[in-house]
């Protein structure tokens, strides 16, 4: 379509492009040349400098970078750039921003034109714009955003006296569409906060003054994704809430100064035909991005999700060049392919690809996996519990774990809060999880949570019979327990148990399950606030005391409490420092935290109500145990040597 000129108001004039839609020039919105933004970029693909960008600012003079190549829509109804993998990130260097000197202080604006494809799940914060670092108590910069169905504005700045707070988050009224473009204003004039949705005032605060407290300089302007900065003077890392963007971004413009009503509403009218564009459905997607299951010295399972079912394709290899290939034709939607024949200790790199009937083909980063250890050599494996309904925390969690680099991880049940609920094992499990998950293998056990739903036997590839079951790992053996089920010495778990910990040689043995042998809970096994006296643990799992301490089990790991607790070592019911069995309670992976009982426990040694994992290390017959809250603080550790 020919362009035409638009009269606006104060005589400014814009371009009028393909479609109908506008591309601004400077000067912005109706004003003065030195009231426009003072940065600006428009996400089509004419204007990149390569194919793979970077793509420069239409003002500011500040390139966008992309984490991958970038997608963009050519048309129908717009040019923009899209969204759609866990690892598709555009930003603007921090460093580049603080030379620039651009970043508003007094007074700010934010405008996108933006279309989510997918919320986030309740108490999830997906990010459109943000230069957000959370320092400790403090939080520092902005961000413009969105939950399960609103859009979300927060802003830290200085009070009057010169300290800075906690973030204000204003949550906006209009409930959006997924799949449908909306234009979005954020403005903050030094006392009041405003978030514009399509013109309209959507919603504002007055919590906030003062200039905007930002980041150190480290920290980049991200766009199409939350991702909490990393400020590299502070001496830590605190780079755990990294949230994917699903959808689409059209134009991000940054102003030194509060727009007003008029500026907003003249900016929305312009386009407004974008806004009135019927919903796109959501573009064929991995569901569920490539995990790990049940690796050994020789073999792993790589599982995956897709949208549209496809035949199921990994490619692999030990160095860069993807030689190797497995391919199962069967069209698809969930997608277990076992790699056999694969070298002891050794480092693969992979990616998964599905062909969909439409001609798309989805194909995942490249990722690693390290086959299982010989039984000689070092390795280490994280212990994480109750990840249920706090997808945030899980996922905080989860990437802490990942920093540590372990071998492999066991859960210890209370996957999810509700196992028949589908949306929760995508949204509040697998995804949060899946910088983790895709590299890492985790073994699970079954908690009351999943409800022995078919969720669980679906998404997890175990040894059979799945609910219970056992596996080496390097100079260990794991014998993985349904707690749910009966215990008791007539029962076929009690048996089996038995049997296999009586052939075991392996140097190190370790029991899970999710309910506790020992626990100091305060109520759940007695309410001890009102005098009631604790049972001090589980009925079912006590049964297997006299199993773990006949074979001289090591350690015994169990979720359900939502706490840290680690107990002395214990055998006939006593302290036994020699030869007694330690019974370590992880349920900190993300579920509503509970407490301790008044009183101290006889058989506890330590004790802590956070969120947190557990990490073991073993080399030949010693073995350290460390456990670290969700910021990756150390809060105890112990040794045992054979």
């Amino acid at each position: 379509m020919p362009g035409r000129t638009v009269k606006l108001i104060g005589g400014t004039s814009c371009l009028l492009l393909t479609a109908g839609l506008v591309v601004w020039l400077q000067p912005r919105i109706g004003e003065a040349a030195g009231d426009g933004p003072v940065a600006h970029w428009v996400f089509d693909p004419k204007h990149l400098m390569a194919p793979d960008g970077p793509l420069p600012g239409r003002v500011g003079d500040l390139p966008v970078t992309f984490t991958g190549p970038p997608r963009f829509l050519t048309g129908n109804p717009t040019a923009a750039l899209e969204f759609r993998s866990e690892t598709d990130r555009a930003y603007v260097d921090g460093r580049a921003l603080a030379k620039a000197g651009v970043l508003p202080k007094e007074a700010l604006s934010v405008v996108v034109w933006v279309r989510v494809d997918r919320g986030e799940p309740p108490g999830g914060l997906g990010g459109i714009v943000c230069l957000f670092q959370n320092h400790f108590d403090a939080d520092r910069g902005f961000l413009l955003g969105y939950d399960a169905d609103r859009f979300v504005f927060g802003l830290a700045a200085e009070s009057t006296i010169g300290r800075a707070g906690p973030m204000t988050f204003i949550r906006g009224q209009t409930r959006f569409i997924p799949g449908r473009w909306y234009h979005l204003v954020a403005t903050y004039d030094g006392q009041r906060m405003k978030l514009w949705v399509n013109g309209q005032l959507d919603g504002e605060s007055v919590e906030q003054s003062g200039p905007i407290r930002y980041p150190g300089s480290g920290v980049a302007l991200t766009i199409g994704r939350y991702r909490n900065g990393t400020d590299p003077t502070a001496g830590y890392n605190n780079n755990e809430d990294d949230v994917p963007f699903v959808g689409a971004i059209r134009e991000v413009a940054l102003y030194g100064r509060a727009l007003a009503e008029k500026d907003v509403a003249a900016a929305f009218a312009a386009q407004r035909d974008l806004a009135d564009a019927a919903p796109v459905a959501a573009p064929p997607h991995f569901v569920i991005p490539p995990y790990l299951q049940h690796p050994t010295t020789d073999s792993i399972t790589v599982m995956w999700e897709t949208s549209e079912p496809g035949p199921s394709v990994v490619e692999y290899g030990t160095g860069p060049k993807l030689d190797q290939r497995i391919e199962l034709q069967e069209p698809a939607t969930l997608h277990e392919v076992r790699l056999n024949g694969l070298q002891p200790e050794t480092k693969y790199v992979y990616r998964v690809s599905t062909a969909l009937p439409n001609g798309v083909v989805l194909t995942s980063e490249v990722r690693t996996f390290q086959t299982a250890v010989k039984p000689d050599s070092a390795f280490s494996f994280a212990v994480i519990g109750d990840t249920q309904k706090n997808p945030r925390m899980t996922g905080r969690v989860a990437r802490q774990m990942w920093m540590r680099r372990p071998h492999f991880a066991i859960h210890c049940g209370d996957v999810v809060d509700n196992g028949p609920d589908k949306a929760e094992w995508v949204n509040e499990l697998f995804r949060p999880s899946a910088p983790l998950l895709g590299r890492v293998a985790v073994f699970p056990c079954i908690g009351n949570h999943e409800k022995n739903h078919a969720h669980y036997y679906k998404y997890f590839s175990l040894p059979a019979p799945e609910y219970y079951y056992s596996y080496r790992y390097g100079n260990a053996e794991f014998f993985v327990l349904d707690s749910n089920k009966p215990l008791d010495p007539k029962s076929e778990q009690y048996a089996w148990l038995d049997r296999k910990l009586g052939q075991s040689t392996a140097t190190w043995k370790f029991a899970y399950h999710h309910h506790p042998a020992y626990t100091s809970d305060d109520n759940d096994y007695g309410n001890t606030w009102r005098g009631e006296p604790s049972k001090f643990g589980d009925s079912r799992a006590q049964q297997l005391i006299p199993l773990f301490e006949k074979h001289n089990l090591d350690m015994d790991f169990n979720g359900h409490i939502h706490v840290y607790e680690r107990s002395w070592p214990l055998r006939g019911g006593k302290v036994d420092r020699t030869k007694g069995v330690v019974y370590i309670t992880s349920g900190g992976g993300g579920a509503t935290l509970e407490n301790f009982a008044p009183t101290r426990s006889w058989f506890q040694a330590q004790c802590r109500v956070d969120y947190h994992y557990c990490l073991v290390s073993i080399h030949g017959n010693r073995l350290e145990f460390k456990a670290f809250d969700h910021k990756g603080q150390l809060f105890d550790s112990f040794e045992l040597t054979k």
